[in-house]
């Protein structure tokens, strides 16, 4: 019985991480839409919208998944860690050298969340063994929302003033990996055989990715943030409020706001 209990347990946590990443990757790409498309109201409300849209799509999609529930959970996990981690650094490198970023942009919005409303019925299915089914749903639910709440409070307070929208997407990706580990080295007795290696072989891939990431996550982001400005780039902040960006051309400044233009020096006589 108490094993039955550190099962379902293992589960709850799971999805009230998952619940964390998935709402501070929506955020983050959210932010991202607004600091390269401008429009930060239209932005939030559709990304957020198509999210939660594409999150009921998923959860319809799931029914068609039949059997391996706890290995295609682990698929999921596995696929939402190199997604949501490389968010970032995949729309800088685009918007450095295309117009389509925007499109990126709400591609990933809607795949995550797409990959989300998968999850979270295989986690209800896999855990009906431990609970009966009122106490079931109603927890994986609950422990789903509480997630997105602390995930919205840390992205207020941590992720978007303190990491950035540079190593925030990473440690989603790391969250979502740790949970893809612990499920499969609690639950391995539920997985074939066969797969248990091909599925350790992708676990460690995909850390040897995650860590090479975070090493070269800066220098790209940097690399696609001159791309988008004609001058030099010699101050850059993201606070908590919004992105700033001053650039240099021949001793004149510019100063951007989440991309956009505010002033520069050579205007300045107009301000006084």
């Amino acid at each position: 019985m108490e094993y039955l209990k550190q099962n379902s347990f293992v589960l709850k946590a799971a999805i009230f991480a998952t619940g964390f990443a998935g709402i501070v990757a929506e955020y983050t790409l959210s932010t991202l839409a607004t600091y390269f498309i401008g429009n930060s109201i239209f932005q939030w409300t559709m990304i957020v919208s198509l999210m939660l849209f594409c999150t009921g799509l998923g959860s319809r999609l799931s029914k068609l998944i039949k059997k391996n529930l706890i290995q295609n959970f682990l698929i999921l996990e596995i696929s939402l860690s190199l997604i949501v981690a490389f968010s970032s650094v995949l729309v800088y490198t685009l918007a450095s050298v295309s117009d389509y970023y925007g499109f990126v942009i709400y591609s990933l919005s809607m795949l995550i969340g797409l990959l989300i409303g998968l999850e979270i019925p295989l986690v209800v299915r896999i855990n009906k063994e431990y609970e009966d089914l009122k106490s079931n749903i109603s927890s994986i639910l609950e422990k789903d929302y509480y997630g997105s709440l602390i995930g919205g409070v840390f992205f207020a307070f941590i992720g978007l003033p303190i990491l950035g929208l540079a190593y925030t997407p990473f440690v989603l990706g790391i969250i979502n990996f740790l949970v893809a580990l612990i499920v499969f080295y609690r639950f391995k007795e539920k997985i074939n055989k066969r797969k248990i290696i091909r599925l350790k072989t992708v676990l460690i891939v995909v850390f040897g990715l995650l860590i090479t990431g975070i090493s070269f996550t800066k220098p790209i982001i940097q690399w696609g943030e001159q791309k988008k400005y004609k001058d030099k780039v010699i101050y850059s902040e993201q606070t908590k409020y919004q992105n700033i960006v001053v650039t240099e051309w021949k001793n004149e400044h510019w100063l951007y706001l989440n991309g956009n233009l505010q002033f520069c020096s050579i205007d300045e006589k107009m301000y006084h």
